[in-house]
């Protein structure tokens, strides 16, 4: 089962991280749950770019998500934090990136 963190409490859960993978354009602390779903929360901060570049982005991170499920570790919550240039990614580059991740994962 796939969750999105919305809630500001389990955001701040993340800066007492398990551990981290650091990938090009993101930085994402890693929580280990002993949940059965995988968990995933977005922070795009305005460096980034402006509300439209933001919002693609985590609309395009989202579709990924739900696209990929099967390929997602359980027990996992993740914050994916947007690094300088994640809003210039295009659709193949931010797929191969979060693959990236999910290889990143399940070591």
């Amino acid at each position: 089962m796939l969750r999105r963190i919305v809630d500001h409490a389990e955001y701040r859960s993340f800066t007492d991280a398990d551990s981290s993978c650091r990938l090009p354009h993101f930085f994402v602390p890693v929580l280990y749950d002993r949940e059965d779903n995988f968990a995933f929360g977005i922070t795009i901060s305005r460096k980034i770019g402006n509300a439209v570049a933001r919002n693609l982005l985590k609309r395009r991170i989202k579709a990924w998500f739900h696209s990929n499920l099967p390929l997602l570790p359980k027990g996992i919550r993740i914050n994916l934090i947007a690094r300088t240039g994640a809003a210039e990614l295009d659709w193949t580059d931010l797929c191969g990136e979060l693959n990236q991740l999910v290889l990143m994962l399940k070591k």
